[in-house]
């Protein structure tokens, strides 16, 4: 078996290049999230911080849809 290496830089460039999982509640096309009760659109700096990024598991609209569904 060979011992495979990468150096750091490579490291990080394959981390940048990869897409952020997306929150699978926000509706990009009409900007409204489908785990709030109401369906509400969502304001940019929500969008820019929570759907559209690795941190929508932080999102409170996220974690209550995620608690009244179990």
């Amino acid at each position: 078996m060979e011992n495979i290496t990468m150096d750091t830089c490579s490291i990080f460039h394959v981390l940048e290049s990869r897409q952020p999982e997306l929150c699978p509640y926000h509706d990009a096309v009409s900007n409204i999230c489908k785990a709030s009760i109401s369906s509400i659109t969502i304001d940019r700096d929500r969008n820019r911080g929570y759907c559209s990024a690795d941190n929508y598991d932080n999102c409170a609209l996220f974690l209550a849809k995620t608690l009244r569904t179990k």
